[in-house]
């Protein structure tokens, strides 16, 4: 415990008497444990800290609070009454804790102003040390919702190029292995920032995706599942259980679906260009299946390709037949307003494959989802989803005669 000793020292937030005279190592930053211990000095907060914190009990508790949860986490049973805390933070370790979910700041500037830490990178800590992520609707990364879930597919650090693990990443990674809690900050679109929730990391994707300069790159998906609370003991057992079935890897969906069939693709024509998505998402959903177990996120993980074939082969626009009117409005991106859904849900054995998927506007969605009819439109939809699936398959190879007749 010398190093930690010593550098809150160095920190001026611990004082040692009798410092002179000892011998140093590591190019006499700290000193020897040895020395240390024969100098046995006496040691304790600064006269005005202590001073401050014997005032301010909701300060005292907060520092407090903030040191176990960063340090021991979970809490080991006793090590209040030893430390004599427990008066003071039985029940209230979190609640302690700032900032508190549900605070809202205009800008980055505000929250490192109040609470610290960095004013620019999307994975940083607060000033307290715990890891805080921040996701703007308007920024460079495509953080979304996983539909049928409410956990949250976040874009790792890096802005172009293939994305490393290092830096952000690298922090995501290693509080995936803790199953430690990190602050989940939103800003959506004209709105402010906001401590939307504490949440934990149970999967990580690597997948394609259009980095800041418009190029494909490899990406982290990190899998931010939420919880009311940074303490363990109050997360709900779904979560939990998909904690101990993770495993630490990282799933590279780059591997089913090579670059030539996202990057360059637009060059071949769409139907080849479907083909391909519709083959890589078959190698997907495959390779999924073979698996004996799967973790609460494989079950709802959408494939990319999958997704991009079925909006390719949507043409932009609603594919239910019986829809009432498309809304022309796009999104911030310029893309059209469609949600890909499966038509049978993965979680009741829906397949992740382009022929039972389907591209509907917000409102043909919720029709089919929480509609009174919804089971005869899915049923209809089925249907669709397979003849146009079949229909592109089917022109690609027109396409590709036609082309071999021309050069012959």
């Amino acid at each position: 415990m010398v190093y930690p000793f010593w550098a809150l020292r160095n920190n001026r937030l611990w004082q040692v008497e009798e410092v002179e005279g000892l011998q140093l190592t590591s190019g006499e930053r700290r000193p020897t444990l040895t020395t240390l211990n024969e100098a046995d000095p006496l040691a304790g907060l600064p006269r005005d800290d202590l001073d401050l914190l014997s005032r301010d009990t909701e300060l005292a508790t907060r520092i407090a609070a903030s040191v176990l949860l960063r340090f021991f986490d979970p809490l080991p049973a006793g090590l209040l009454d030893a430390m004599g805390l427990a008066e003071l933070l039985a029940g209230h370790v979190d609640t302690a804790l700032r900032p508190r979910v549900g605070e809202s700041f205009t800008n980055r500037d505000t929250i490192a102003d109040a609470y610290g830490g960095n004013r620019v990178l999307g994975i940083t800590p607060l000033a307290d040390g715990t890891l805080t992520v921040y996701s703007d609707d308007k920024g460079p990364y495509a953080d979304k919702r996983i539909d049928g879930t409410q956990w949250i597919a976040y874009t790792g650090d890096g802005l172009s190029g293939d994305q490393r693990m290092r830096g952000g990443n690298k922090s995501m990674q290693r509080y995936r292995t803790e199953h430690r809690a990190l602050r989940y900050w939103h800003k959506p679109h004209k709105g402010q920032w906001m401590f939307e929730t504490w949440a934990v990391i149970v999967d990580c994707h690597r997948r394609w995706g259009r980095g800041e300069d418009g190029q494909m790159r490899r990406e982290y998906a990190w899998v931010l599942a939420p919880v009311a609370s940074p303490l363990c003991h109050d997360w709900p057992q779904p979560i939990l259980d998909a904690l101990r079935e993770d495993d630490s890897l990282v799933r590279d969906h780059t591997q089913d679906t090579p670059l030539n069939e996202t990057e360059g693709a637009e060059a071949l024509g769409d139907h080849e260009r479907y083909r391909r998505l519709s083959a890589a998402a078959g190698r997907t959903a495959s390779r999924r299946s073979a698996r004996s177990r799967r973790t609460e996120v494989d079950r709802y993980f959408r494939s990319p390709a999958a997704r991009e074939a079925v909006v390719l082969r949507s043409g932009g626009t609603c594919e239910n037949p019986q829809c009432l009117g498309h809304p022309p409005e796009l999104t911030d991106a310029g893309a059209p307003i469609l949600e890909v859904d499966h038509i049978n849900d993965l979680g009741n054995g829906g397949g992740d494959i382009p022929e039972t998927m389907i591209a509907l506007c917000p409102n043909c969605h919720a029709l089919k989802t929480r509609g009174r009819n919804r089971r005869e439109l899915q049923a209809a939809l089925i249907g669709v989803a397979q003849q146009r699936h079949r229909a592109f398959i089917e022109d690609r190879k027109r396409e590709s005669a036609r082309q071999t007749c021309f050069f012959t």
